[in-house]
């Protein structure tokens, strides 16, 4: 069940979810923009494995400092879940823009770029996304 709010952030949508977490859309009142929310799922959250992989993303994502990477704006808990505050792209995601047929090369070499380039920043500093 989506909740009404996270911390000051009004739960708007589901956007998406994985095996460890659920992403929302969301309102952030105090600065008037919307952000997407990432929640540790709820039977998750009293695993120490788990809680220390996600607060290690925020952390690892935090210290990273690229155009092509989302930027993490806060982190906190609600209720014994973490969860973090992204910037929402409002673009959809690479999975969307697929679901309307392939790319042509032109647009397939932007978002390679673009991807390599953060790769690159993030193996500069020594992590490796897993994905």
């Amino acid at each position: 069940m989506k909740p009404a709010q996270i911390g000051r952030y009004q739960i708007k949508a589901e956007l998406g979810h994985g095996g460890m977490s659920v992403v929302y859309l969301a309102h952030d009142p105090v600065i008037g923009r919307d952000v997407a929310i990432k929640v540790l799922l709820s039977n998750l959250s009293s695993q120490p494995a788990a809680r220390a992989r996600f607060e290690r993303e925020a952390r690892i994502v935090a210290a990273l400092e690229h155009p092509a990477i989302v930027p993490i704006y806060d982190f906190g808990e609600q209720d014994g879940q973490p969860f973090l505050v992204m910037r929402y792209m409002s673009g959809g995601s690479l999975a969307d823009l697929l679901s309307y047929g392939r790319l042509n090369l032109q647009d397939t070499a932007h978002i390679v770029r673009r991807l390599a380039g953060a790769l690159d920043e993030a193996h500069a500093r020594g992590i490796i996304h897993r994905g």
